[in-house]
């Protein structure tokens, strides 16, 4: 039951992916016939839906033969012919190699290949082999040039030979060392050889199509796969391919990918340690307090800072932004730690700093208390406050909060 159901959340993603429009200048009209086969796809009748998108397919005149071909492998997918939405994609590929429906199709491929439990081919599409480099022309041969002959004379005698220069006495200098390994890649080399009527002719998957792979294959490969999406989320030069990796990582529930995320929050390029902290912020459980203010410790960047800050107001851990609020010298991370403690429920905090705040943190406590919708809290501070232009905002927060409350403060102090 369990890979049913995923089968069919992946299913549901592809049908997502692929529905997108595309270009309007590109996009061919649509056929009558196209139009019945889809209605027959949102009704679910799979096998009426087949008939008509394999007649569109083998028509001449129409206009969206790779659309109909996907759509076809996506209605025999749904009515378990698996084998045949396989040779469908195959198709596809061939006839329509720069279609934007055969990367569609190949991550529709991927799910069949799950559901199948073929891993063989999940991993050649996690780890394909190395693209065959372009072969380098070679030059034609030039013939040499002839040698002018000079005439015989007397044959001189040889010089006496130059004794080798004695070799220096003490210790002798060490050879050099060799150069180190490079570097390991983000894909290591797995023999994988290509399964038969899975892989076509000229098969390289992208990296949307390797992640979505090693997706796949967490649940069986865990201890292989999560090295190469750390891999990924540190070396791809695409913040995009690295949030993906992280996405996969932070959806599985083994302790060794979290320790992957935190690892990553802490050591990568600064645009991905953003998005490992967003993904770490996502994760269930009181721990996830602890393993953010870990971060928070390891780093002086401005920007995983703001994040971690973020994603701590999101678990309403408000003891916490208070502690970072009395603590951090960087004004632009305080003030935001300030907003984010009202929405984290620190309305009390909030209220009992502005009364010795200095003005510089006034307006942020301000605003932290209005997204708390704190009107009794702003009530008190407006009562106290001598500052018109701080009374004044103050003000205005209450009269767009609306409350009862509100209200009646501001007809009572026009």
């Amino acid at each position: 039951m369990p890979n049913k159901a995923l089968w069919r959340i992946g299913a549901a993603v592809i049908f997502a992916v692929s529905a997108l429009p595309l270009p309007a200048q590109a996009r061919p009209p649509e056929s009558k016939r196209m139009e019945r086969a889809k209605d027959l796809i949102a009704d679910e009748q799979w096998v009426r839906a087949i008939d008509e998108f394999k007649a569109a397919a083998d028509d001449p005149k129409e206009p969206n033969k790779a659309e109909a071909l996907f759509w076809l492998a996506h209605s025999q997918n749904q009515a378990h012919d698996a084998a045949a939405a396989v040779e469908t994609i195959r198709r596809l590929e061939r006839q329509f190699p720069a279609s934007p429906w055969v990367k569609p199709a190949q991550s529709l491929r991927i799910e069949i290949a799950q559901r199948l439990q073929r891993k063989d081919f999940l991993w050649y599409t996690a780890v394909p082999p190395t693209p065959p480099a372009a072969a380098v022309p070679v030059q034609p041969s030039v013939p040499p040039a002839p040698v002018a002959v000079t005439p015989a004379t007397s044959p001189v005698p040889p010089a006496k030979p130059t004794p080798a220069p004695a070799a220096p006495k003490g210790p002798t200098r060490a050879s050099p060392k060799p150069p180190p390994p490079p570097a390991p890649a983000a894909f290591p080399a797995f023999p994988v050889p290509p399964p038969p009527a899975w892989v076509p002719e000229g098969y390289f998957p992208d990296m949307d199509l390797r992640i979505q792979a090693l997706a796949r294959l967490m649940a069986t490969d865990a201890q292989k796969v999560i090295p190469i999406l750390k891999s990924i989320a540190l070396e791809s030069t695409d913040v995009g391919e690295g949030r993906r990796a992280l996405l996969v990582l932070a959806q599985s529930d083994r302790p060794e990918a979290r320790d992957t995320v935190i690892d990553v929050a802490k050591t990568g390029p600064e645009p991905i340690r953003v998005q490992a902290v967003r993904q770490l912020g996502r994760l269930k459980g009181p721990a996830i307090v602890d393993d953010l203010m870990e971060v928070y410790a390891a780093t002086a960047n401005e920007s995983v800072k703001t994040e971690v800050v973020t994603s701590l107001a999101q678990r309403d851990a408000a003891p916490v932004l208070l502690k970072i609020v009395q603590s951090e010298k960087d004004h632009r991370v305080r003030d935001v730690a300030i907003v984010r403690l009202g929405e984290a429920g620190g309305r009390r905090q909030l209220t009992m700093m502005y009364a010795k705040a200095p003005a510089d943190i006034k307006r942020p406590i301000i605003i932290g208390l209005f997204n708390a919708q704190a009107d009794e809290e702003l009530i008190q501070i407006a009562e106290r406050e001598k500052d018109p232009a701080a009374r004044e905002e103050i003000l205005a927060s209450l009269r767009l909060l609306g409350t009862a409350k509100a209200k009646a403060y501001l007809a009572e102090h026009r």
